[in-house]
């Protein structure tokens, strides 16, 4: 069985540069596939001039009628194609009439967002494509609410290399961390939460983190190496994941991070994130936009080395016993 990616950002480069141990590989997953016997390819969006949006929004750069075209004409003998995200899915579905019949069109992920573009180019895609693969099973739901003609959806969870993110000893007297770039994340309430805790707060996000003047508050938002970010993992007391309601699994990929390192985690419990954690077991769950019980979470964490020694095993256990690799 022959299987074709058509991802929203370009792949291939970020395989070829790897290095092992420098980041999570990139290739853990794909290897897996071959272990099943499926053989796969990866057709990145073109680059410009053929494709006048690289570089930009991802959702448009990722449509790519070009590549579409390439996959239809270069491609025919491939059994599925599995378009990252809804851009290429888009496309193809435009062009399904050349497509196979016997070729499935899959859909791995969506961007659940109030962005109306986005929306009108989902309610196109959805009756085109054959199945869409989504993280957390509360999308499901809300997709088959809120969209009509849907196709068959299956809920298949997130990927976490825990060889790349390892449990390491607990660091009690470390900063409080929160990481994320997602529009969804709530950092307002964990600096309103923080402020009478005297404890570093580290806040990494190149986007949607309000500026803070307190001397005990920093914001990174350059990009850092993978190495940097197990290393900020590594260093701090605890990770706390704020946000606001959202129907995606907003935080998911720090949630597993911060499990497979063995940190001490709090969450908001947001709906899409509910398949990731277990409340009281791997986590503290708060609710949402809630000052108050934010603040008394981390300070029972700081209070309880016990508690934060459970969560952290716990989490690290509750990772390993799932489907990641």
């Amino acid at each position: 069985m022959k299987v074709l990616f058509a991802p929203s950002i370009p792949w291939l480069k970020s395989q070829s540069e790897y290095t092992p141990g420098s980041a999570p590989d990139p290739m853990a997953f794909l290897n897996a596939l071959k272990k099943h016997g499926l053989e796969y390819k990866i057709i990145d969006p073109f680059r410009r001039p053929w494709n006048p949006f690289f570089g930009r929004d991802t959702l448009l750069q990722s449509i790519d009628i070009l590549r579409g075209f390439r996959i239809l004409f270069k491609e025919r003998d491939a059994d599925a194609v599995i378009s990252v995200f809804e851009g290429a899915a888009c496309s193809l579905g435009a062009l399904r009439w050349l497509l196979r019949s016997k070729t499935a069109l899959v859909q791995w992920d969506i961007g659940l967002t109030d962005w109306k573009l986005r929306n009108e180019i989902i309610n196109f895609t959805l009756p085109k494509i054959d199945e869409l693969l989504v993280l957390g099973g509360n999308q499901i739901d809300y997709i088959n609410n809120n969209h009509e003609k849907c196709p068959s959806i299956s809920a298949i969870g997130h990927y976490i290399d825990t060889n790349f993110y390892k449990q390491v000893p607990l660091c009690q007297d470390g900063f409080i961390l929160s990481v994320g770039d997602d529009v969804g994340r709530d950092f307002q309430t964990l600096i309103s939460a923080t402020a009478d805790i005297e404890r570093n707060l580290v806040i990494k996000a190149s986007r949607h983190a309000p500026a803070c003047s307190r001397p005990n508050v920093r914001v990174i938002r350059g990009r850092i190496s993978h190495l940097a970010l197990r290393d900020l993992y590594a260093k701090c007391a605890m990770v706390v994941v704020p946000t606001h309601l959202t129907p995606n699994a907003c935080g998911v990929s720090t949630i597993l991070e911060a499990c497979a390192s063995g940190r001490p985690l709090i969450v908001t419990d947001n709906p899409g994130i509910r398949d990731f954690v277990i409340p009281g077991e791997t986590c503290l769950l708060i609710p949402p936009n809630d000052k108050k019980a934010l603040s008394d979470a981390i300070n029972s964490l700081l209070d309880d080395s016990k508690l934060c020694q459970n969560l952290a095993d716990d989490a690290r256990l509750f990772i390993e016993k799932k489907l990641y690799l």
